[in-house]
């Protein structure tokens, strides 16, 4: 005996999606912003230097010396004249004492003491700068700095943001369907 068979034919159902994209844009517009740099106080005080200038040994090269120098030089000489004419007047004494020898004292000894002699003054040679002496000290300067701060002033912008959504329609591209059948 036959037995009836069935037959099931399905046809599977098909959903069809129409999908818009959403769109999104962002804009970040910069901030104002003021940056100033204050001068910082600076103050600088300069100590004068010191200059030392000495002449003397060049006036002294001239002849030109000083009164104490120029002092102490002719009181040196008076002494050293003072001590010659002791003994010149000690030797002259000697002279007259023995008179009785020959030849003339007295004339001699006049002759002798009419000579003037000048040569104490004599001007020098001319100064050369090796005999200035300078000297130089500098002097230090007082340096204060005292930075200033930036100012930052700064006004923050919101961002701009724009939204579309996007859309999603369905629809069946194909329907489901079931067929039964028997076959003898």
């Amino acid at each position: 005996m036959r037995v009836p068979q069935v037959q099931i034919q399905t046809t599977p159902a098909r959903l069809g999606l129409n999908i818009t994209k959403p769109q999104q844009t962002i804009r970040q517009p910069q901030a104002d912003q003021s940056i100033e740099q204050p001068r910082a106080n600076m103050s600088i005080r300069q100590r004068p230097g010191k200059l030392s200038i000495d002449q003397t040994k060049a006036w002294n090269n001239l002849g030109l010396e000083s009164m104490p120098v120029r002092t102490e030089k002719f009181t040196s000489k008076a002494k050293q004249n003072w001590l010659e004419g002791v003994g010149r007047r000690a030797q002259q004494g000697k002279e007259l004492m023995q008179i009785e020898n020959e030849g003339n004292p007295l004339a001699a000894q006049a002759k002798q003491n009419s000579v003037l002699d000048f040569t104490l003054y004599q001007p020098g040679n001319i100064p050369a700068h090796a005999w200035v002496d300078i000297s130089y000290q500098p002097g230090g300067a007082d340096i204060s700095v005292e930075p200033q701060a930036p100012r930052i002033n700064t006004v923050p912008r919101k961002a701009e943001t724009s939204y579309q959504p996007g859309e999603v329609n369905a629809y069946m591209e194909q329907y489901p369907d079931i067929q039964i059948d028997w076959k003898v």
